[in-house]
């Protein structure tokens, strides 16, 4: 399938143009082509993660190609700034070193009322829904007149998983490797993973590096508290990325770029988005059992690109990257705040399917939450508008968290809680929750396996807000605890429960 050779990987290709003209370039060409049933032009599609965090999305947008947000119901624009308020902040912060008009966004609207971030990412990222969106509407790609689900032939596409390794929908009953499709697009699309850059456990669906095409990578590498460090590693070896800050400046020479232009910006705005990622994923390099070496050389290779292509950076004011990570984290601690609790669950949610030694289908579903449990309940309170009991509070949010369990097909729903919190008046610490809840009787056998296996692991006690004591019969069975080992986040918390279910 011809692809697009536009679109090259990494910095190299944004160096010619900066930042904001590449997105826009990927945001206005990510439809492919077909002319008399032949594909003349396709992009390869760089897919993060169905949680859309900042560091899936920063991922796909440092691997260049088109990055795509998987986000199924949200276009880009107002809805995902409202959605993920720390990538808005973080872009919006990263480009702001640009002294062009397009790029500085603080305090402008446009002819329609929109400020500047809004119009930002409108303009500039694409979704899942916005993909959707133009395949149905394009008579190019498919045939609008045709219901979806009769649609017997699946658009092919290319695509380069960053910050997970395994699509949720198969292609085929015999589950072909690296073949597959994601909610959203599952009618209408099938991908063929053409390279991965993830930070979990390999799945086993990314076909081994000789099934690739040439030059393709398959770096999927358990440990790093970030995949941003990684893909930032992956472009380094690539050489994709001038080395030093005398190559910019001779580079910038060759094109006639000023420093205070937005091609001359480049680097900064690139190295300000991926430092983003990175800082918040590992707590600004703070989070004890997170933080690799790989981590850490991302993060002074990045700051130090910061530091020597900046205006600013060599003689003029330091720039300050706690002030940059505090800002960015202020903005993903208050993103909660106005959305339902239906959507507070699907904002950083990852589902996985897993057979039983009976050959049963499982498929368990965890949502990370930085907010406690209480907090939560008490959300659910106000979207109720009535006045309740503390223990029908926590029925009516265990409800709405059914509601989004069963619409999503589940068997076992967890809730990972984790926020900050004072300790008697004493200084503030990092805390966690975990709740786990199988929906059906049949389930509870291998959830008090987990129980029992996790419980030294993950430091798990009492929650003292739960009434009842210890495990709960609630249509199948309910645990709700405190994480006293908080450097077990998902990464460690879903082996550990999917394993409670193959053996």
């Amino acid at each position: 399938m011809p692809q697009d050779t536009s679109m090259n990987l990494g910095p190299s290709h944004i160096t010619s143009s900066g930042l904001l003209p590449f997105l826009k370039h990927a945001r206005h060409h990510f439809l492919p082509t077909i002319r008399n049933g032949i594909t003349t032009y396709s992009p390869i599609y760089v897919l993060g993660n169905q949680s859309a965090d900042l560091d899936s999305i920063i991922s796909a947008i440092l691997y260049s190609y088109v990055p795509l947000v998987n986000l199924t119901d949200v276009r880009g624009g107002s809805g995902l700034r409202r959605l993920r308020p720390e990538f808005a902040c973080a872009l919006e912060l990263a480009v702001s070193s640009s002294s062009s008009s397009t790029a500085s966004t603080e305090g402008k609207r446009d002819k329609d009322g929109e400020d500047g971030i809004v119009q930002l990412l409108k303009e500039h990222i694409l979704t899942v829904a916005d993909l959707r969106e133009g395949l149905l509407s394009s008579p190019d790609v498919v045939n609008t007149d045709a219901e979806p689900k009769k649609m017997g032939n699946k658009l092919e596409l290319d695509c380069v998983m960053v910050d997970w390794n395994n699509l949720p929908h198969k292609t085929s009953p015999q589950e072909e490797q690296g073949k597959g499709s994601i909610d959203g697009l599952s009618d209408l699309v099938s991908f063929t993973v053409t390279g991965c850059i993830d930070h979990r456990p390999d799945e086993g669906f990314v076909p081994p590096l000789g099934r690739l095409p040439e030059g393709s990578p398959r770096v999927i590498i358990s440990g790093p508290g970030s995949c941003t460090s990684l893909v930032i590693r992956e472009i380094r070896e690539r050489v994709l990325w001038p080395v030093s800050s005398s190559e910019v400046h001779e580079e910038r020479q060759r094109q006639h770029v000023s420093e205070g232009s937005e091609e001359g910006d480049w680097e900064v705005q690139l190295a300000k988005l991926a430092l983003a990622s990175i800082l918040i994923d590992t707590t600004n390099l703070t989070a004890e059992g997170k933080v690799t070496d790989v981590d850490r050389e991302a993060a002074s290779f990045l700051t130090e690109r910061i530091s020597s292509s900046s205006p600013t950076g060599g003689g003029g004011k330091e720039w300050d990257r706690d002030s940059f990570f505090q800002k960015i984290q202020y903005a993903k601690a208050h993103s909660l705040d106005w959305l339902t609790v239906d959507e507070m669950l699907g904002r950083d949610y990852k589902d996985w399917t897993e057979t039983t030694p009976s050959g049963d289908k499982k498929v368990i579903g965890i949502a990370s939450v930085v907010r406690p449990l209480n907090w939560i309940i008490d959300k659910g309170e106000d979207e109720d508008d009535k006045s309740t009991t503390a223990d029908d509070n926590l029925k009516s949010f265990l409800g709405k968290l059914k509601k989004f369990a069963l619409e999503r097909h589940l068997d076992v729903i967890s809730v990972m809680t984790a926020f900050n919190t004072e300790d008697d008046g004493k200084e503030e610490r990092f805390a966690r929750e975990l709740l786990v809840w199988g929906l059906e009787d049949d389930n509870s056998d291998a959830l008090e396996k987990f129980a029992n296996t996790a419980k030294k692991q993950l430091g798990l006690q009492k929650w003292n807000e739960f009434p009842i004591e210890g495990s709960h019969e609630y249509s199948g069975r309910l645990y709700i605890w405190k994480q006293g080992n908080v450097s077990q986040s998902r990464k460690q918390v879903a082996p550990l429960l999917r394993r409670a279910f193959t053996g």
